[in-house]
């Protein structure tokens, strides 16, 4: 946002005591000065805090928290604290989701944690006030969604870029009958997962087939809806730039599927409405866990 102080940090705008940065958050040392290392991790993307950031999204970012808090105890650091305020009635002073790090030494003599005195209420009484319980998904009906030809929806997840992958989808076919599908991989990237995603997917189609894929990466669907794949082929797997086409050992496999078949590409919109692509999503990052 154009006037958020974390957004102007983040763009170098203000300037900083970086310590850390991925593609995910920006890490810097807290101006107070107040703790020996204390650091703040703020998300690349502008959130407001917890409560208004996308659970995959906030994944990503306490992965990358993790990470920065774990780098103490490699330097030596007994502990650390991570902290965080949502909303202003929580005393977030800047609404731009954050978390800080206090790195802790035995006996350093530091108190987060004040005396909050004594709640009213007695304990069985707040947790019957407060106990909720997951609601169940509900299976979702795939027959609604089948066409006159093979679909096939698909989506990739990685926990760091390169990190840990997963990918997932649904293939439906003609008469309405479907399968999900999900794998992962120990050390990959995002892009790859989604290439896979289509893979696996494609092979689960019968040569010769009418098939529509349906996917929210821009770097699939683009590959063949604007031609990037053919220039690619025709130029020895050679970017316009002369450089070596990234990932070329799955484009050659998944160009090899598409060949086979009658593929039509759908660029659909992420992590919004559509059900199956959310699903997809649901699958891809349950099979990283």
């Amino acid at each position: 946002m154009k006037d958020c102080l974390f957004c102007k940090i983040i763009k170098g705008e203000v300037p900083s005591h970086k310590i850390f940065e991925d593609e995910n958050v920006y890490a810097f040392l807290d101006i107070a000065n107040d703790i020996y290392g204390h650091t703040l991790v703020v998300s690349k993307k502008h959130y407001q805090n917890v409560a208004d950031c996308p659970p995959r999204s906030l994944g990503k970012i306490m992965a990358s928290v993790k990470k920065i808090a774990d780098h103490f105890l490699a330097l030596g650091y007994d502990g650390y604290n991570i902290l965080n305020n949502t909303g202003e009635s929580a005393e977030q002073s800047i609404m731009h989701l954050h978390f800080h790090i206090l790195p802790r030494k035995k006996g350093d003599g530091v108190k987060v944690w004040r005396d909050f005195g004594k709640q009213k209420k007695e304990l069985a009484l707040i947790a019957k006030e407060l106990y909720f319980e997951e609601e169940k998904e509900e299976a979702v009906d795939y027959s609604r969604y089948k066409e006159n030809c093979d679909v096939v929806y698909t989506d990739g997840a990685c926990s760091g870029n390169p990190g840990r992958g997963g990918y997932g989808g649904v293939h439906i076919k003609t008469d309405g009958t479907s399968e999900e599908f999900s794998g992962a991989e120990e050390r990959t990237t995002n892009n790859r997962m989604e290439l896979m995603a289509v893979i696996v997917g494609l092979e689960k189609t019968e040569e010769g087939a009418r098939v529509k894929v349906y996917s929210d990466s821009a770097y699939v669907v683009n590959a063949f809806n604007q031609n990037w794949l053919v220039n690619w082929k025709k130029n020895g797997w050679r970017t316009s730039n002369g450089g070596e086409v990234l990932n070329c050992d799955l484009w050659k496999e998944l160009s090899a599927l598409v060949e086979a078949r009658e593929v039509e590409f759908v660029k659909v919109k992420g992590h919004s409405d559509n059900v199956i692509n959310n699903r997809c999503d649901a699958l891809a990052t349950g099979a990283i866990d």
